[in-house]
C-alpha cells in the first residue's frame, strides 16, 4: 500500500507540475513529497522530472512511467469494484470533482434526489477543475467531473477513448454591481461598458481557460478592462461589490437573484458557457449512472424554470445592504 501512495503521489505532481500544490493535494509536506520522488527515481534508476529555473517539467521516461502507473492504478479500481460486486456487496461511495465557485444550482438538488436513492451514499468533493478532469477520472480519484468550458471552445482537455463528456446545460454572462450605479438601469449591457470600470472575475487558479477566453474577448473588443479583484469565491466577490471595489461578472446560474442593492444585468460579447460532466466510458457503477441521470434530468428542469427573457433574471432587491 505504500508504493499505491507514492504512485498516486507522482501522478499528482505529473499532474500540477508543481512540488507546492501536489503536496497540498496530497495532504503531505511538500519535503515529504520530494523525498518520495527523489526515493522513486533512485529505484528505477531514472529521472521522472526535470527542475531547471523553478520550472519542473517530465522526462520522456516521466512521460512514459505517468501514463503507464495512470493505467495500472485504474485497472486496480476497476478489479477491486468486480471483487466487491463478485463478493454481493456494493460500494455506494462516490467521489466529484469541482471547484465550488461554480456554484451550480442543479447540483444540490441532484445529491440530494442522490442521497434518497442510495441512504447509505458517501459522497465526497475534490478541487479538481475541468483540465485535470481526465487524468482523475482515469486514476480512480473522482468518479463523475462537472466542469465548465466556453462553448465554442473545445474542451480543456483530451478526451481520450475512456473518457465520455455529457453536456448539461448552458449559461449566458452577467454583471452585478450597485443598484446606484450609472451603469444600473440598462436592460443589456455590451462588453465594451467595462472599459473605465473596476471589475472582479472568478479567479483564473480556478479555470485558465475560461478566464484566458474572458481575456481574449475584451481583447477583440479592443478593452482593457481594469481587474481589481481575482477571486475564489463567489460570495466573497458579492461582498466586494457591496463594499464599492467594482462590478463583478459572472454566470447567470450563479447570478441569478440580486443580492439587496444590487442589479444583476445580461452582458453581452462574450461566448457561453457550457456545462459539462466528464465520466468513465466504461463506468458500471450503479451510484454514478445514476447520479448523471439525475443531473440531467435536474438541468432541464432548471433550464425550463429559466427559458423566460433574460430581463426575468434581474431581479434586484430594494433593500439596503
Amino acid at each position: 500500500m505504500a508504493e499505491s501512495r507514492v504512485y498516486h503521489n507522482f501522478i499528482l505532481l505529473a499532474q500540477e507540475l508543481h512540488f507546492g500544490r501536489a503536496a497540498e493535494l496530497a495532504h503531505i509536506t511538500q519535503p515529504a513529497l520530494s523525498q518520495q520522488i527523489a526515493r522513486l527515481e533512485d529505484s528505477l534508476g531514472v529521472k521522472l522530472f526535470v527542475r531547471e529555473q523553478r520550472q519542473l517539467s517530465l522526462t520522456a521516461a516521466g512521460v512514459v512511467f505517468r501514463d503507464g502507473i495512470a493505467k495500472l492504478m485504474s485497472d486496480l479500481d476497476r478489479l477491486t469494484e468486480r471483487t466487491v460486486a463478485a463478493a454481493g456487496g456494493e460500494d455506494f461511495s462516490m467521489a466529484i470533482g469541482i471547484v465550488e465557485y461554480a456554484n451550480l444550482p442543479m447540483l444540490s438538488a441532484t445529491m440530494s434526489m442522490l442521497q434518497q436513492a442510495y441512504p447509505t451514499a458517501k459522497l465526497t468533493r475534490h478541487n479538481i477543475y475541468c483540465g485535470h478532469h481526465g487524468s482523475a477520472l482515469m486514476r480512480g480519484v473522482i468518479d463523475v467531473g462537472i466542469g465548465i468550458i466556453l462553448a465554442e471552445w473545445q474542451p480543456p482537455m483530451e478526451l481520450s477513448d475512456g473518457i465520455r463528456s455529457l453536456r448539461i446545460a448552458s449559461s449566458q454572462w452577467r454583471l452585478l454591481l450597485p443598484q446606484h450605479h450609472h451603469l444600473a438601469s440598462a436592460s443589456r449591457l455590451p462588453l465594451q461598458c467595462l472599459e473605465h470600470e473596476n471589475v472582479i472575475l472568478p479567479a483564473r487558479e480556478i479555470n485558465p481557460p475560461v478566464y484566458d477566453g474572458i481575456m481574449n474577448a475584451c481583447n477583440v473588443a479592443g478593452i482593457r478592462p481594469n481587474v481589481v479583484y481575482e477571486a475564489t469565491q463567489a460570495l466573497f466577490g458579492i461582498q466586494l461589490v457591496r463594499d464599492g471595489l467594482g462590478l463583478m461578472l459572472g454566470s447567470a446560474y450563479s447570478l441569478d437573484v440580486a443580492p439587496p442593492g444590487m442589479v444583476i444585468v445580461p452582458l453581452d460579447g462574450l461566448p457561453a458557457l457550457e456545462i459539462i460532466a466528464n465520466s468513465r466510458a466504461d463506468e458500471g457503477r450503479k451510484i454514478v449512472k445514476r447520479f448523471l441521470e439525475l443531473l440531467d434530468l435536474e438541468a432541464h428542469r432548471y433550464a425550463e424554470l429559466s427559458t423566460a427573457p433574460d430581463d426575468s433574471n434581474m431581479r434586484m432587491s430594494t433593500e439596503t445592504p
